[in-house]
């Protein structure tokens, strides 16, 4: 899985934000309360729904947001030569939860536990195995090597 883009809408602290991401390994540094936490939650919370969200689905749109808002994720990412686009949202005051996947601009899943199906069976691994394998927290650069094969 090679990370492409993100781009966030509504997402806690950011009212729009979106970045690319280079080949290889990257770093994400600032200073503290910048969004770098938000920003690897949202990678997660693309993927994964609320599971990797940090608190419950009603803290993660932006507090200044219009109920008419949406609160949205989109993740570009390549896998095995094929462009993955994943898209999650949270709409209205109720917070409806939705989601997709596209690859090659082609919709492959639609609603929030087929997309949570999708993408488990795609990377082949849940939100834990994801999580611990995909980066390391702040101080935590040994976690990899505290957890068994």
């Amino acid at each position: 899985m090679y990370l492409q883009s993100i781009q966030l809408e509504n997402y806690r602290r950011f009212k729009f934000a979106q970045t690319e991401f280079p080949d290889g390994v990257v770093g994400i540094i600032g200073n503290n309360g910048a969004g770098k936490s938000t920003l690897m939650e949202a990678i997660a919370w693309a993927l994964y729904g609320n599971e990797a969200a940090r608190t419950g689905k009603e803290e993660i749109k932006r507090l200044t947001a219009k109920p008419q808002e949406v609160s949205r994720v989109i993740l570009d990412f390549e896998l095995q030569g094929e462009n993955y686009q994943v898209v999650r949202e949270l709409r209205g005051n109720s917070m409806q939860a939705d989601a997709s996947v596209l690859i090659n601009g082609k919709v492959v899943a639609r609603g929030v536990t087929p997309v949570n199906d999708f993408i488990e069976k795609t990377l082949d691994m849940d939100y834990r195995a994801f999580i611990t394998s995909f980066y390391a927290p702040q101080k935590e650069l040994n976690v990899l090597s505290d957890f068994p094969p």
